[in-house]
């Protein structure tokens, strides 16, 4: 209606022989690689053949598309955009001009102009393009068990507007969504799903895209059997069996049942089948920060004061220190003794992170890490950290990595439980990583990776 009203008038007080610029949006939405449309046309309709048709980005000067004399002047773009635009002309003779931008990216964001030119008159009409980036990777997490089944964690964020988010089942069949959607201090949105699924489920993905026709970022997670489930009914035959037989035989149960339950631990990581999945992890010294003393390539020790070391590339400016093993394939499975220690991160890190800055260890940077501070046990996720309540914090970490599954489970091995298993679909190399940046009133102890065998 409103540029309905804008023709009219444009027809009632334009001097004879003038026209107006118009466009029909002032804001156009598109995705990263997309195509973005912008239309431009006069009023009244008037032939433009013979006129000079300029689109640009924020001034004048700086071209996107130019034509002129009747041809494109090809010569005449901002190198980015050269090979990207299509002008259509098909309608030139009414005054209408259509300009196609493919393979939009996230710079092509900001305000444009299409300007007519005759020899006599000139005017212009100006639009804001909003390109809307893909978020991350989402992330999925096991979160525990809730009314009898698996709670499942998805998260992504950096999302420029609100994505459609969707849990599918191993068919592809949609299962019912519910979303939490926050927004950061820069306006994007960070997405956040739950759901509850059953032993044996199958594969499991959490995907995000901005419509239905745009591409998706997607993240699968295989449920099987979960690891350490209690059956229902052994903690009633074990009431049973204290009733009826007494103290003696409550000593050989119990001690039965802590060999069976060490078992299940000894299955799940098929200890008895292959010994590949239990790894040798030795330190690189020349890779930890000058306040980390390592010893016998095992034990890390923190010094107040820093070391004298040899410079190198490969030093971390954080408190910490990564492996010589690498992993880009296949299940391994490691222990690191933090003993009473209150700071502390342990986990793994991809070979390729920028070890010369003091970045977050989340996973958007490159880290999957269990860690704790003080009291407080902790993941660290892609936006936030995931607090974790038990009733005591280790002080023997079990840690299996299943790269090509894309998870990554940390096992109290103090009473053989799974403390979290997160999920990635990892790429590249990765190094085991440990971190040690106790506080000056602590009680310093050092940590060190266990022989397993």
């Amino acid at each position: 209606m409103a540029l309905l009203l804008m023709l009219v008038l444009s027809l009632v007080f334009l001097p004879s022989g003038q026209w107006q610029v118009f466009r029909p949006d002032k804001l156009i939405k598109v995705s990263v690689g997309e195509t973005a449309t912008f239309s431009c046309f006069l009023s009244p309709e008037t032939n433009a053949e013979a006129m000079e048709v300029r689109f640009f980005k924020n001034q004048f000067d700086d071209v996107v598309h130019l034509y002129r004399g009747g041809k494109d002047q090809k010569n005449m773009k901002m190198p980015e955009y050269r090979g990207r635009t299509e002008f259509v002309k098909d309608s030139l003779d009414r005054g209408h001009a259509t300009l196609r931008l493919q393979k939009v990216t996230p710079s092509d964001a900001g305000l444009y102009g299409c300007l007519f030119k005759s020899q006599t008159h000139e005017q212009k009409a100006i639009w804001e393009l909003q390109v809307a980036e893909m978020g991350s990777t989402p992330l999925i997490s096991i979160m525990g068990y809730v009314d009898g089944g698996i709670q499942l964690l998805c998260q992504s964020s950096g999302w420029l507007f609100q994505p459609i988010v969707k849990w599918k089942g191993p068919e592809g069949l949609e299962l019912p969504t519910l979303f939490k959607v926050n927004k950061d201090v820069h306006g994007q949105f960070d997405m956040e799903t739950s759901l509850t699924v059953q032993e044996n489920s199958g594969i499991i993905s959490c995907s995000m895209q901005l419509t239905d026709q745009s591409p998706e970022v997607k993240s699968r997670i295989f449920i099987g059997k979960t690891f350490f489930q209690i059956s229902h009914w052994l903690p009633v035959s074990i009431v049973l069996m204290l009733l009826c037989i007494g103290g003696c035989v409550c000593i050989i149960v119990m001690t039965i049942l802590l060999f069976k339950f060490k078992g299940k631990l000894e299955d799940e990581l098929e200890f008895g089948k292959t010994l590949r999945l239990i790894v040798k992890v030795t330190l690189d010294p020349d890779t930890a920060h000058p306040q980390l003393s390592i010893s016998d390539l095992k034990t890390v020790t923190y010094r107040k004061a820093p070391q004298e070391v040899t410079f190198s590339e490969k030093r971390f400016v954080r408190k910490c220190v990564v492996a010589s093993q690498c992993f880009k394939e296949g299940r391994h499975y490691w222990e690191v003794d933090i003993g009473c220690n209150k700071s502390w991160h342990v986990g793994v890190c991809r070979d390729n992170v920028d070890r010369r800055k003091d970045m977050a260890l989340s996973p958007i940077n490159g880290y999957w890490v269990l860690g704790q501070e003080k009291e407080t046990l902790y993941f660290v996720n892609i936006c936030n950290r995931i607090h974790l309540s038990l009733t005591t914090n280790p002080t023997r970490l079990g840690i299996f990595l299943n790269y090509n599954a894309g998870t990554l489970s940390f096992f109290n091995t103090d009473d053989h439980t799974l403390i979290y298993t997160l999920t990635h679909q990892f790429e590249g190399l990765l190094r085991p990583f440990i971190e040690h940046s106790p506080s000056d009133e602590e009680n310093v102890t050092p940590i060190f990776i266990c022989s397993v065998l």
